[in-house]
């Protein structure tokens, strides 16, 4: 996947980061909710400008398209009125996810799906009227591609009610390529890292792997356990769901103790080397596909 057309640092106006506008702070956006596979939709520089005291509350800056795992948006301190939403301590407006459906349950006005993507399980609610549209809506609730057991990809917004977490959307479509479930682990995790450590370092970027998947000359953490599971998995058959960590362990069992191969695994996942899959104990390189 190929990062390099996204800007997640802003282009003027205090924007954090944008999915097609590059405009000031005092500009209208619009949302564009088209079909690309990697982006998925935007907001859109439509040219306005001025100040107006009907916009939503911390300005255009803040309405923005954050690709999330459903764990980010389960551990989102739940708060009340008109208090704004954090991740890695920014605020979010608008969020995308990719995920399972577990389950369906459709009223006179609404449908609530619950939606699991192996880090978490979350309720997304889709009204037949209000902002998502009544006859967009409907349509949804009636196609046969978003059922149980099938990948759906996810727009719209995290809200409380009652002590607890949901997502109002304002799209849900199935999934048909299963590329897409890997590449939105790869953003996800991508933006996660830029958001709380920074962009890499040219140096980094480019510094090469040595056989055992350790970069050359760089102190970055690697130890054999470590690396031995980086090979287990970059030698692995290909597969989008990723390895069994069961396997992983497996195969290693001359080498290393259970235990040792699984904390070494996590520390890999938060070090962005390896992500979850299909679920917890399916993981996947970051760098598999390059």
């Amino acid at each position: 996947m190929n990062f390099d057309n996204f800007n997640y640092g802003g282009s003027g106006g205090g924007n954090d980061y944008s999915y097609g506008g590059t405009g000031g702070g005092n500009q209208d956006f619009s949302y564009n909710q088209g079909g690309d596979t990697n982006m998925g939709g935007g907001w859109m520089n439509s040219g306005g400008g001025g100040d107006d005291d009907s916009k939503v509350r911390g300005g255009y800056k803040n309405q923005t398209l954050r690709p999330v795992t459903i764990k980010q948006l389960v551990e989102v301190p739940i708060t009340t009125g008109d208090m704004p939403v954090h991740i890695d301590g920014e605020e979010i407006k608008q969020v995308k996810f990719v995920g399972i459906v577990r389950n369906i349950v459709q009223q006179s006005v609404n449908v609530t799906y619950s939606v699991e993507d192996g880090t978490g399980k979350i309720d997304v609610r889709m009204w037949i009227n209000g902002e998502s549209g009544e006859e967009g809506a409907r349509d949804q609730m009636l196609d046969p591609s978003i059922a149980i057991g099938k990948y759906v990809r996810v727009y719209g917004e995290l809200k409380f009610f009652n002590n607890t977490r949901s997502v109002t959307a304002h799209k849900i479509r199935a999934i048909t390529d299963h590329n897409e479930i890997t590449c939105h682990g790869l953003e996800a995790t991508y933006v996660h890292l830029c958001k709380t450590r920074g962009p890499k370092s040219a140096s980094a970027v480019s510094a090469p792997y040595s056989a055992n998947g350790a970069r050359m000359g760089m102190d970055d953490g690697m130890t054999p356990v470590r690396s031995a599971i980086l090979d287990a998995i970059k030698n692995a058959p290909p597969n989008p769901e990723g390895v069994n960590i069961a396997n992983i362990q497996q195969s290693l069992a001359g080498r290393f103790q259970r235990d040792e191969i699984a904390t070494a695994a996590d520390w890999l996942i938060n070090e962005g080397h390896l992500f979850t899959t299909i679920d917890e104990h399916h993981l996947q390189a970051t760098n598999a596909f390059a």
